[in-house]
């Protein structure tokens, strides 16, 4: 039988507003301002994003909020990712991927990609939601998930934020986790790493390796997730 969309895909403009490199005056980069949400029973938005140009590569940054409206569980699903020139033309194209997020949750998390050519002036962040993507297995509540000592460190190749992760969940669970960062109050986008699947009660240190870009810049939230 075939599956009945519940929302067609929505699409969402950001454009470059700032320098990236909180406390930097490098022209190489740029912020990007947040989005609207998207229109389903799981909906999302972008947060905010950056971008910063090395050696002909483009790194960009962002952090996405997405909220599960259904009372069944959102089982995950991917969303595309564009980024566009002052034209509004395709410089380079990623997916990727939500995490599951439980019944009426609302999670946060970053991502990123990397492409050879030009800068953006605007992303182009679709997702469409339908009624196969829920189920009624049971996903923790962001809340289970504990994270604490966080601190920071730089070294000649990253900016790292670590800490330590607990489940706190009632399964063993593998969990992503976010660093979110900004400037001038303004999200910036964030890097993520993941945690082994820890069983119920056991802890974990982790070690999210961000660029030195995000140096200086101020750790909005540190995020994590089921995944």
């Amino acid at each position: 039988m075939r599956k009945k969309l519940l929302s067609a895909s929505l699409s969402i403009i950001i454009v470059v507003l700032l320098l990236v490199g909180c406390g930097s005056s490098d022209s190489s980069g740029g912020t990007m301002a947040s989005g609207s949400w998207t229109s389903g029973q799981t909906s999302i938005k972008l947060l905010g994003a950056s971008w910063y140009a090395e050696n002909g590569y483009i790194h960009v940054f962002y952090s996405i909020e997405a909220t599960n409206k259904s009372s069944r569980s959102f089982d995950g699903s991917s969303f595309n990712i564009t980024c566009l020139d002052e034209e509004g033309r395709g410089l380079d194209f990623s997916s990727g991927y939500i995490v599951p997020i439980a019944p009426g949750d609302t999670i946060r998390f970053s991502n990123s990609l990397k492409y050879f050519g030009r800068a953006p002036t605007s992303v182009d962040l679709r997702f469409m939601d339908n009624i196969g993507m829920y189920s009624d297995d049971y996903i923790p509540y962001q809340s289970a998930f504990q994270i604490s000592s966080i601190s920071t460190s730089s070294s000649n190749d990253f900016y790292t934020v670590s800490g330590t992760v607990t489940n706190n969940s009632t399964e063993k669970q593998g969990i992503m986790i976010s660093a979110i960062f900004a400037q001038k109050g303004e999200i910036i986008g964030g890097y993520f790493t993941y945690a082994d699947p820890l069983d119920t009660g056991e802890s974990e240190l982790f070690y999210i390796l961000a660029p030195r870009a995000f140096e200086g810049c101020d750790l909005y939230a540190v995020t994590a997730n089921a995944y």
